[in-house]
């Protein structure tokens, strides 16, 4: 029996769980481009089951890597999460909180663009592999919510830092926001507009999931300004939908694409690529549908198990197929690379291939959110979370308080390895500007681990910039994480 193997479905991984006991990984083909991989056959085992060999896989992956080492291994395993988040950052204190305070009564001089954030932490259905801070929405609580929501955006609003600030972009995020009535979702928006400096140009953002936009809603969203919708798809395959606890089916999900596009909103989705029971041909299928549904942009996020979610435990338990290895999941990732490409789609900010033009142009670096659980927010050399659950961050917003609950202040190594992570969103670092603002080039800064990804060809330095290469973009996270670690400092 093969060590590593995938299911080509949970009936027959079941039957197969009996007999042996499979381990979690697989070896899969790593393939240069669409073709190669339609072309490549790959030889089935011969079982029930009809299961991949590992060592046929590992065969014809050295192939192929031998053959493109552009897209060769530098690392045993992708990181799922960049350095510099919420997961680190310390609890709140009153000294560090009365800085932050202090700091919202200065005047913005900062040119970078801005991003707020308006968060809804509630969903009806929790899917299995979310890890987010997110509760059930319960009766009667959202109208409540909500004004409390409006009383945090209205202390920030009356800072000066904010009343000095433009807004380039509102982004109702959470959660669900799309659980919102209609009323109550363009009612939270207007406030928005009528409490901060919105740009002329500005876009709005509206998340949520496929079984929430009824004609009504899309209607109404559409006729107020809303530019797009960010869809969680996920995937567009029934079987896998099913196992990852999704909602409605994958018609329904194209029916309110094309309902959106009918009303003139842009539509951007979030596939999920290395799910239990989605090997690579369900995955090229979801890609393919995603092009065919002519979504304008298109997030692709590897699936990371992390503790405490259902998924970890039916994982855990073998309740659900295994997940396909390293190999496999970098096959996935390069198979979504080429389709997108081939279909006119550029690669873009964290997992984004996408058509849209302002997804290309400088993104905001600053967060000003709030919400039971926000945790994004990002305001000069600020970084916080805010209080959750719900009850709680509404009765510390009663109580005239901030709702923080974790809140960082950047030392001057991790602003400069913050700003290093414009790699992870795939744009170059600007080496006069980092000098700029830091006193040293980043060959100065980071000397050790600049020369360990050049060498290793993750990137490539000229006299302007420094960028990832076409393998540091499979490896991007990975490569953001070698500047959060310590580094020897030239002299």
């Amino acid at each position: 029996m093969p060590e590593a193997l995938i299911a080509e479905d949970f009936k027959s991984y079941k039957t197969l769980k009996q007999e042996s006991a499979p381990q979690e990984t697989s070896k899969g083909i790593l393939a240069k481009s669409v073709e190669k991989k339609q072309s490549t056959k790959i030889p089935r085992a011969r079982s029930s089951s009809n299961l991949v060999k590992k060592t046929i896989r590992r065969r014809n992956y050295k192939r192929m890597t031998n053959k493109h080492t552009e897209t060769s291994p530098a690392y045993e395993k992708t990181m799922h999460w960049p350095p510099y988040t919420y997961r680190d950052y310390p609890e709140v204190v009153p000294e560090t909180l009365q800085t932050f305070i202090d700091f919202l009564g200065t005047e913005n001089t900062s040119s970078e663009r801005k991003e707020l954030q308006p968060w809804i932490p509630f969903c009806t259905l929790k899917c299995n592999f979310c890890y987010f801070p997110t509760e059930i929405i319960a009766n009667n609580k959202m109208g409540k919510y909500l004004s409390a929501l409006k009383k945090s955006l209205k202390m920030y609003a009356e800072t000066k830092y904010v009343k000095t600030s433009e807004f380039s972009e509102i982004y109702l995020a959470g959660g669900t926001p799309s659980i919102m009535s209609t009323e109550q979702t363009i009612d939270l928006l207007s406030f928005c507009e009528k409490n901060f400096d919105i740009s002329e140009e500005r876009e709005i953002k509206v998340t949520g999931c496929t079984h929430d936009f009824d004609y009504k809603k899309l209607k109404a969203l559409s006729e107020y300004g809303v530019d797009q919708l960010d869809l969680g798809v996920q995937t567009f395959d029934d079987d896998v939908r099913k196992l990852v606890n999704l909602r409605d089916k994958a018609k329904n999900a194209e029916e309110t694409i094309k309902a959106a596009h009918k009303m003139g909103l842009r539509v951007s989705i979030d596939l999920m690529y290395n799910l239990p029971g989605q090997n690579l041909k369900v995955w090229s299928k979801d890609v393919q549908r995603a092009v065919e549904l002519n979504v304008e942009s298109a997030d692709c996020y590897a699936l990371d198990v992390y503790p405490g979610t259902k998924i970890a435990q039916q994982l855990q338990y073998g309740d659900l197929p295994p997940r396909g290895n390293q190999e496999a999941e970098t096959e996935m990732y390069l198979e979504a690379d080429n389709t997108f490409k081939a279909a006119g789609y550029e690669k873009t900010c964290h997992n984004r291939f996408s058509r849209i033009p302002e997804d290309f142009q400088e993104p905001c670096m600053e967060v000003l959110g709030t919400g039971a659980g926000f945790f994004m927010g990002n305001l000069g050399k600020f970084s916080y979370v805010d209080i959750a659950p719900a009850e709680a961050y509404i009765d510390t917003i009663n109580c005239g308080k901030f709702p923080i609950s974790k809140l960082s202040v950047n030392s001057v190594d991790n602003e400069m390895g913050k700003m290093m992570m414009r790699l992870y969103i795939r744009l170059p670092v600007n080496k006069q500007e980092f000098k700029r603002r830091f006193g040293k080039l980043p060959e100065e800064a980071f000397e050790t681990t600049i020369n360990k990804l050049e060498k290793k060809g993750l990137i490539e330095i000229d006299e302007q910039e420094i960028r990832l290469t076409k393998l540091g973009d499979v490896w991007r996270y990975n490569v953001c994480w070698e500047f959060a670690r310590p580094q020897e400092y030239t002299p």
